[in-house]
């Protein structure tokens, strides 16, 4: 299964200008936990509420003053839509990321995908599995 397939398509995004009180905000309204930050719908950055945990309110930097670009993170790293679900884990797993937008041939923001979301489907999965095998298994 490619990641197309199974990527959130609602991805919630802002610019690189955004104020981090408006980043805060989206992530409050929408109830997520990063955001990605666009420019002409191809992700330029990401931000997440750790990032802003850190890079602002540790340091007591005033999040109305601040902007997303200054505590994102550059040029993340993103997934083609193509890959297949244990690729993209795998890359998930070697750069420890969490979350990572999902983007077209043109690299055009199409979806993110979180460990979260493979977790689900992995556990779906393996459920119908054991159904079947629960199903053709000999009574003892």
């Amino acid at each position: 299964m490619a990641i197309y397939e199974c990527c959130q398509e609602n991805v919630v995004t802002a610019v690189p200008d955004a104020s981090i009180m408006d980043i805060i905000g989206l992530m409050e309204d929408r109830n997520v936990g990063s955001v990605v930050i666009t420019e002409k719908k191809k992700p330029v950055g990401i931000v997440t509420d750790r990032d802003i945990i850190l890079r602002v309110i540790a340091n007591e930097k005033d999040p109305s003053k601040i902007k997303v670009k200054d505590v994102m993170t550059k040029n993340p790293m993103v997934l083609t839509g193509d890959i297949g679900l244990f690729d993209a884990l795998k890359q998930m797993e070697g750069k420890k990321f969490r979350r990572l937008p999902v983007v077209d041939t043109k690299g055009q923001l199409k979806g993110i995908i979180t460990v979260d979301d493979l977790l689900r489907l992995f556990i779906s999965e393996l459920s119908s599995v054991a159904s079947i095998l629960e199903r053709q298994s000999p009574n003892f």
